[in-house]
């Protein structure tokens, strides 16, 4: 399983080809979990915790190490609700502004009944609840998040 590749590699793959990820949407309490994103795409907006799907990693072990690594969470991937598959086109990248990114992500949801032990990661300045229920048109909460919001208000 390959999880750092030489920045050209990285680069072609992200100009030529899409990118499998995983969002984990979690809830609690009426509340969804996101964390402000300091890398583009979606550079300074709130999203869900997620992440790419490594070559030769099985879907179940990215989602446990997108949840470990990202929030410090230990996870039963059966527990989690797969709400579909989504396509998130960017017109940048971590790359730079001028390649665009196209993810194929693949949401799942989970709400807990008590709240869990989180860690902040490199890749987030912050970690909030929001309430679901007013999330809609909160321009700090990046739009394809809004979307999850939705596919969460309508279930």
């Amino acid at each position: 399983m390959t999880k750092f590749l030489p920045r050209t590699v990285f680069s072609n793959i992200i100009e030529y080809a899409p990118l499998i990820s995983i969002d984990l949407c979690i809830a609690h309490q009426g509340k969804i979990l996101l964390g402000k994103r300091n890398n583009p795409p979606a550079k300074d907006f709130y999203f869900t915790p997620g992440g790419r799907i490594y070559k030769n990693e099985p879907w179940q072990d990215a989602m446990k190490r997108i949840a470990q690594d990202e929030l410090g969470l230990d996870i039963q991937v059966s527990d989690w609700q797969l709400m579909g598959m989504w396509d998130h086109f960017y017109k940048d990248s971590i790359i730079n502004d001028q390649i665009s990114t196209h993810y194929v992500n693949m949401p799942y949801y989970f709400e807990f009944t008590t709240l869990p032990d989180l860690y902040l990661d490199s890749q987030h300045s912050a970690l909030s609840w929001f309430e679901i229920s007013s999330c809609q048109n909160n321009d700090m909460i990046h739009p394809y998040t809004q979307n999850y919001i939705q596919w969460i208000l309508n279930r």
